[in-house]
């Protein structure tokens, strides 16, 4: 059986670790050659907040890989506050890097891309509902879905699929540090915090970074050319 990736030539941001280190992981076992980037932890560095470094790393990777037609927006950051007590320069750095930073990451690979080329984001169900304490979380990744959808209509015509993935509770470094802001903000611990989370999810455990990059995998493959504009729910029915 041909791997679901073969001939695939990916570029996933924010790939240090979590989710992003996990799908560069699954596209090459998929047969995909990828390439991750981050400020950190990853084989190119970028920060997805500078224009220019952004058009640096695909030119980086595009000469590594000789071209691409796979891009996962996937660099994102997570801090948890009351919106009242929200500051404004706080407010703008969570939206400069989950918002800004895919605006930044999406706009080079439509200009890229070429027919048949596939755009993922990740998103949240904190981008389809509101959760205390996520105020700024919560409007980035609301706009990460509005840039999918809207994306996707205007690369229909050049047969480029844009799609974005909405995961829940995964077991990564972001979802420590959300639980530990929380506790914070409510003057309680972590392991009471994350025991609430839990109760919240129908399975009572938490994704793996790669059941989501499996996710990933599927949407950059044939296996999903009809699907555009969509996103998908990766959260054990938590928010159905």
């Amino acid at each position: 059986m041909a791997a679901l990736l073969a001939g695939r030539r990916a570029l996933v941001t924010g790939a240090g670790r979590g989710i992003g280190l996990a799908t560069v992981e699954r596209f090459r076992a998929e047969g995909a050659t990828a390439i991750g980037c981050d400020l950190d932890g990853a084989e190119l560095h970028c920060d997805v907040t500078d224009e220019a470094a952004v058009t640096a790393v695909f030119e980086a990777a595009a000469a590594r890989l000789g071209g691409l037609d796979t891009v996962v927006a996937n660099a994102g950051i997570v801090r948890t506050r009351a919106l009242a007590d929200e500051t404004l320069a706080d407010f703008r750095r969570v939206l400069d890097v989950n918002l800004v930073g895919v605006f930044l990451t999406m706009r080079e690979a439509a200009r890229r891309l070429e027919q048949g080329g596939v755009i993922l984001a990740t998103a949240s169900q904190a981008g389809r509902h509101g959760f205390a304490e996520l105020g700024a979380y919560c409007a980035s990744k609301f706009a990460v879905v509005g840039l999918v959808e809207t994306l996707a209509k205007e690369l229909a015509p050049r047969r480029i699929r844009v799609a974005c993935v909405a995961p829940a509770i995964v077991d990564t470094q972001m979802q420590d540090a959300l639980q530990e802001g929380y506790a914070l903000e409510r003057g309680t611990t972590r392991e009471r915090v994350r025991d609430g989370i839990m109760r919240t999810v129908p399975t009572g455990v938490a994704a793996t970074p790669d059941e989501v990059a499996r996710v990933f995998a599927f949407l950059a493959s044939d296996l999903a050319s009809y699907i555009s504009g969509a996103t998908i729910a990766v959260d054990a029915g938590e928010c159905t």
